[in-house]
């Protein structure tokens, strides 16, 4: 419902906000006469198209927005398609059709995709599974195919580096189905997809050891093993769950989608031997799958994996089986959002009550310092006016942050500029981020939309740049700048020309690995063209609005001679501190940062954004704490360059985030 009353009040404001010209009218109901009674009519068009705006989202309100219900009825087609090829080893993905697998029979066809699923890797193509609505499929022959010496490296290689398939039904990712070793229980994992296949350690390299995943990753990341025996996943059994609304008056609609791969060596009834390209193949009985009647193949049915070697023949076969299930529609993501309730949510209460503590923590330990302290400092430095001039000089001689008030505000010495440079965009960053986590936590940016987060978050930096070259102008200004005309064009280059031309850097990189993860150039000019003719002009927009702006005025006068800055301890060094702040803003993240990190590196979904604004938040408020701290402790030493060191304190969040996103 909060995204019905959203999307309303949205319609409201811009109701009220266009010009009437350009007004949109809502259905004609008495309450839409009554709240729209003051807006002029324009076109049916404009009608119809608020029409849909706004009860696409109250007649549906489950619905995630941008995605469509899909209804299927008995027998008709349901689409496969299969996506790039990833590896939690590593981050570079592969095009699925690079490795010798089955080819659709009217060719590969790439779907229509977004930005932001070029960006991240993402390459969704046709595939050759037949499915159809509640059909069931046993034992169906798919392909035969030959390995080469080339293809067999590149499966061995690829199953060696744990590469897994990503399939898509219905817009769900595959899941994987197994068997849990100890109670032979059927489990489900429901991010990162499939493995392509397994492997085989010889003995004499794994040393005795049993080749469990934990095992088989440590060699993997040591690179301690060659001699290994790769056995591909020849054998699928697809399992799609439906869900029947309303009693058979909408048909059928799928709600669940997992994947049992197998590894088994086929062998033809009779010894009967396949060219691969005659239509015999696809109908003789399988020696190696059960009697037709006797039900889908199970692993007890494996007399012998199918192993990958040159000159290898490798039969594909596939079954589908149909599960109904209770599952509504609008619930099917909620098993991938939340890993099937792997992770409770009382995990991330524990992180945020961590954070808090550590929040009250800071707080009171500010209230305490400055409270007290100021207090004091601020009554004795008041007194100075009913002391004598003796008084006074014995006063003078005492230290303390009162005594460089006519040099707290001067700007720095070093680099002023650049400081405004990244201020302005430290705060489109910041806003950006706010943004995307506001629309995410709403559902606006959800995974069902692939790639839409990145690309919600491109255009909310591109949209927030004005505000860029305001506080950056602004800033600039005040620490009596004049060419603020070169602090636009750095603020609007700087940072976005580093983020690209490192991005530009590994995207050859990719591209000279023949990964799918490559952005094409259409896409880079795209990129490019947001950049400059969207982000720059807004940036120089913010930048003459806020250059417009008076000064920001200052409690106290700044003097002519700056006062010499007193040595102080080691342990008072403002670069101990500078890069010592960060430990506490980044443990009060920690935990959820963890989760993030394992989206990310390990192929997993993330969507509790509400947890995420909360963390944010809090984040925020304990580099603010931080810095204050620290300033006053500085200010206290009549150290009166806080300028960099404040922005540094909090920065130094960053480079922790770094070493533990460098970490995985």
């Amino acid at each position: 419902t909060y995204k019905s009353v959203f999307v309303f009040v949205l319609s409201i404001l811009l109701l009220r906000l266009l010009p009437r010209s350009l007004s949109l009218v809502v259905p004609y109901t008495n309450l839409a006469r009554q709240t729209f009674q003051k807006v002029t009519t324009t076109t049916m068009t404009s009608k119809a198209l608020l029409f849909i705006a706004l009860f696409s989202h109250t007649s549906a309100l489950h619905y995630m927005p941008g995605v469509q219900t899909e209804t299927f009825e008995r027998n008709d087609e349901v689409p496969m398609k299969v996506n790039a090829l990833t590896s939690m080893h590593t981050q570079v993905p592969r095009d699925y059709y690079k490795l010798p697998f089955c080819q659709p029979t009217q060719g590969v066809k790439r779907a229509s995709e977004n930005l932001g699923e070029f960006m991240t890797g993402q390459k969704i193509q046709n595939s050759p599974y037949i499915i159809n609505m509640l059909r069931e499929v046993y034992c169906q022959i798919l392909c035969q195919v030959t390995l080469s010496h080339r293809d067999s490296y590149e499966l061995r290689t690829h199953i060696k580096y744990g590469y897994h398939n990503n399939w898509i039904v219905d817009n769900l990712p595959s899941a994987t189905q197994g068997l849990r070793v100890d109670t032979g229980e059927k489990l489900r994992h429901y991010a990162g997809g499939f493995p392509i296949g397994s492997i085989r350690i010889h003995d004499d390299v794994a040393g005795g050891v049993p080749q469990d995943e934990a095992h088989l990753a440590k060699l993997l990341a040591n690179r301690k093993f060659r001699d290994y025996d790769a056995f591909v996943y020849n054998h699928v059994n697809i399992i799609l769950d439906f869900h029947q609304p309303n009693d058979e008056k909408e048909g059928y609609r799928v709600v669940g989608f997992a994947v049992e791969p197998m590894s088994i060596k086929h062998q033809y009834l009779n010894n009967f031997v396949w060219d691969g390209a005659s239509t015999d193949g696809f109908t003789k009985p399988l020696q190696t799958c059960p009697l037709a009647g006797e039900g889908h193949l199970e692993k007890e049915y494996i007399a012998q994996a199918q192993i990958v070697e040159p000159f290898e023949t490798i039969l594909y076969t596939y079954e589908v089986t149909w599960n109904e299930s209770p599952v509504k529609w609008a619930s099917r993501w909620d098993v991938y959002l939340t890993e099937d309730h792997l992770i409770p949510a009382q995990v991330h209460w524990y992180s945020i009550t961590n954070s808090i503590f550590i929040v009250l923590f800071l707080s009171i330990l500010i209230a305490s310092i400055l409270v007290r302290n100021l207090r004091r400092d601020i009554a004795g430095y008041n007194a100075l006016s009913t002391m004598t001039d003796e008084e006074r000089e014995e006063a003078a001689e005492e230290s303390g942050w009162k005594l460089i008030h006519a040099d707290v505000f001067r700007p720095p010495s070093q680099y002023p500029m650049l400081l405004c440079v990244f201020v302005g965009s430290g705060v489109q960053l910041a806003m950006a981020t706010f943004a995307s986590i506001i629309f995410g936590a709403l559902g606006f940016l959800s995974p069902a939309r692939r790639g839409s987060f990145l690309t919600g978050i491109l255009v909310f930096y591109i949209l927030c740049g004005f505000f860029a070259g305001y506080f950056s102008s602004r800033l600039y200004k005040s620490l009596r700048g004049r060419q603020w005309q070169l602090c636009t064009m750095v603020t609007a280059l700087f940072f976005p020309g580093v983020c690209f031309a490192m991005f530009t850097l590994f995207n050859i990189i990719l591209a000279f690995m023949k990964s799918s993860g490559s952005t094409p150039f259409l896409d880079m000019v795209l990129l490019v063209f947001m950049w400059c003719g969207v982000s720059v002009p807004l940036v120089f927009g913010g930048s003459y609005v806020g250059y417009k702006q008076a000064n920001i005025t200052f409690p106290t006068v700044t003097s002519s001679v700056s006062r010499q800055i007193p040595e102080v301890p080691i342990y008072m060094d403002p670069k101990i501190a500078m890069f010592g702040a960060g430990v506490a803003p980044f443990a009060a993240a920690y935990v959820e940062l963890f989760f993030i990190m394992t989206s990310l590196w390990m192929d997993q979904f993330y969507y509790v954004f509400g947890f995420t604004l909360i963390v944010f938040l809090i984040l925020l408020i304990t580099c603010s704490e931080v810095t204050m701290l620290l300033c006053y402790f500085q200010l206290c030493t009549e150290n009166h360059r806080w300028w960099w060191y404040s922005f540094v304190t909090s920065g130094s969040t960053g480079f922790y985030l770094f070493l533990f996103s460098w970490g995985w």
